[in-house]
């Protein structure tokens, strides 16, 4: 009976000192391609969306949200027409 916790004992010690290999062989994945989801709430409702995108996807949004804020702040106000 003993001998069989032993050879599970060596079993498992086997995989563990193993378990660095997987993990070295598996591709790096770039922090870009990382996928996150974002809760929002629409107006009106107690409901929530999930929104999941990667994170180059947010970032894009982010910028192209930036240049249309900027793009509204430094249009004109008042169109002055001239006769």
């Amino acid at each position: 009976m003993g001998g069989h916790y032993f050879f599970a004992f060596l079993a498992s010690a086997s995989l563990l000192s193993a378990a660095p290999a997987f993990a070295s062989t598996e591709p790096s994945v770039d922090p870009k391609d990382k996928l996150i989801c974002k809760r929002t709430q629409k107006t009106g409702t107690r409901f929530y969306t999930q929104i999941c995108k990667t994170a180059a996807q947010w970032d894009a949004l982010a910028e192209q949200q930036k240049r249309d804020l900027r793009e509204h702040i430094d249009r004109p106000q008042v169109e002055i027409r001239r006769n």
